[in-house]
């Protein structure tokens, strides 16, 4: 049995409401097939991708005893969860409109700002390959806990517009591998060769989306990528897909950087066709037979 990934980050229940239109409308009405509930949030997008792949998981996160809590429980029943106790459990709902943008409307009822849990994850982190801590508030105090415990971190710290956010700056000074989404990057290339000066990752990774991903090992120079062409029902969560499936591919199956990027890619292409941003996980098995599939 490999070793367990230890995913400390925030669980929620999540709506998706698909539009029938392009764009958003203030009026209601009927909407047959439309409405969909489930489980997501970056933390169990991360923990549910991982147990698709075969990877063991403990998951480290907090819920509520309300209807929510409840649902989000039974969603990770096969799962070695630890959920800290919380007044409410964090809710969210994804609008997609009929040309294809979503945007994504959160509630985490506070717990962004929640105490750390160090005791809790003091007691996990021994004996893990590694320590995925997103980037939600309560996890920065974790960070040197993972270090001090010799446990590799890999964090994603979503969004990067600059390299000049102090919220970005604990993790890109704890990451062994450091993830980000070049979304809103004019040139993700300048700051990936930027970066090492702000972060002792060995691995760094650029998200490109639909442009596949961009890698810097350390000392190295950049390679490109690209994505894995797919038919797409829903793109949220397809960056925490990729974040897992590279923890998965490198250090539960201990495959080079380029090579995990590789198949991470593939995984996240396959994750597309989910209709939530908790959904479409690939197992293993499909995930290395998509990417040797041609074209």
């Amino acid at each position: 049995m490999p070793a367990p990934l230890l995913v400390c980050g925030q669980v929620n229940v999540e709506t998706v409401f698909r539009l029938p239109v392009s764009g958003w409308s203030p009026q209601g009405g009927f909407f047959p097939g439309a409405l969909g509930l489930g489980v997501s949030g970056v933390g169990a997008n991360l923990a549910r991708a991982l147990t698709r792949l075969g990877s063991p998981v403990r998951l480290l996160t907090f819920a509520g005893e309300d209807e929510a809590g409840r649902l989000v429980r039974a969603a990770f029943a096969d799962v070695d969860a630890h959920f800290l106790p919380a007044p409410a459990t964090p809710q969210s709902l994804a609008l997609v409109s009929a040309d294809g943008a979503h945007a994504f409307y959160r509630d985490l009822k506070g717990l962004e700002d929640a105490p750390a849990p160090l005791e809790a994850a003091r007691a996990l982190l021994p004996g893990c390959a590694a320590a995925l801590l997103t980037n939600v508030g309560w996890t920065r105090e974790l960070l040197p806990l993972a270090g001090a415990a010799g446990v590799p971190i890999l964090t994603d710290v979503q969004d990067v517009r600059s390299l000049d956010n102090p919220y970005d700056a604990p993790y890109f000074a704890a990451a062994d591998v450091l993830l980000l989404s070049a979304a809103h990057l004019p040139d993700p290339a300048a700051l990936l060769r930027a970066l090492p000066g702000r972060s002792p990752a060995r691995v760094l990774i650029a998200g490109l989306g639909a442009g596949g991903a961009l890698l810097l090992e350390r000392g190295g120079e950049i390679v490109h990528q690209p994505a894995f062409p797919v038919g797409a029902s829903f793109a949220g969560g397809a960056g925490d897909t990729l974040a897992a499936a590279f923890a998965h591919f490198h250090f539960t199956r201990a495959l080079p950087p380029l090579e995990a990027l590789r198949l991470a890619c593939a995984a996240a292409a396959l994750k597309l066709r989910g209709g939530g941003s908790g959904q479409g996980h690939p197992s293993e098995e499909e995930t290395r037979a998509f990417a040797r599939s041609p074209g």
